[in-house]
């Protein structure tokens, strides 16, 4: 699946950062994301796969990132 988005750091349960997306899901990706990319507002494309794990962060839909880049 193709998403358009914001990256969002969200300072609770630890810190992580997300994907908000353009249709205000919100996306957590489960193996992170780039370094290079974890800048809070930066816009985003990316490629994700919806995946079923069980996770610690009550945030949005655990995704895996197939691919992701700056837009």
């Amino acid at each position: 699946m193709n998403i358009t988005g914001t990256i969002s750091y969200q300072d609770f349960e630890g810190g992580f950062w997300g994907i908000i997306g353009d249709n205000d899901q919100k996306y957590y990706p489960v193996e992170g994301i780039p370094e290079n990319l974890q800048t809070d507002g930066l816009r985003v494309e990316a490629e994700i796969e919806p995946t079923n794990v069980i996770t610690f962060v009550m945030w949005g839909q655990a995704v895996i990132l197939l691919m992701i880049r700056r837009i």
